[in-house]
């Protein structure tokens, strides 16, 4: 009886060490700001967006993933010159965001393509945007546009987080 006990105690410790130990995550502070688009002409169906994330959390972040209700889809991509030739490419892994770190999405940069819009992204408009992360979660954000062809935000685009 002593010994059915003890294999009892034995399987029990056993079982319990191989539960992982629950830690205790502290959440990632992620924050963005300085949010817009450029405005795109009527027809054209790509569009591309721009912020600045900060993390102000002890542990790094990525932003993975994008989505707007303007658009089929929303991808993360990054201009490039390759062999003398300008040409964007989608970053798959999307875009790590150091702890305590800024990243800039800018334009000629890393940045927000929009594709398959749904209607024109039209100057002082707003485009509303869901970014996903993968510890922060998902956080909607809104685009001011700019005029077309725009190589900085428009005056007004103070914080545009909305986290949920």
């Amino acid at each position: 009886m002593i010994r059915a006990h003890f294999r009892h105690c034995v399987i029990i410790a056993l079982l319990a060490a191989t539960i992982p130990t629950a830690q205790a995550a502290e959440p990632t502070t992620v924050t963005v700001h300085d949010a817009w688009a450029r405005a795109t002409p009527p027809g054209i169906r790509v569009g591309g967006g721009y912020v600045t994330v900060a993390n102000t959390g002890k542990q790094a972040d990525r932003l993975v993933g994008a989505s707007s209700p303007l658009a089929e889809k929303a991808e993360i991509h990054i201009s490039e010159t390759v062999d003398g030739m300008a040409r964007m490419r989608h970053l798959k892994d999307g875009v790590k965001i150091p702890a305590g770190k800024e990243v800039i999405l800018a334009p000629g940069g890393i940045h927000l393509m929009f594709l398959g819009l749904k209607q024109a992204i039209v100057k002082d408009e707003v485009v509303p945007v869901t970014l996903q992360f993968e510890r922060a979660g998902e956080i909607d954000v809104q685009l001011r546009a700019a005029q077309i062809g725009s190589l900085k935000a428009p005056a007004s685009t103070e914080d545009a987080t909305h986290a949920h």
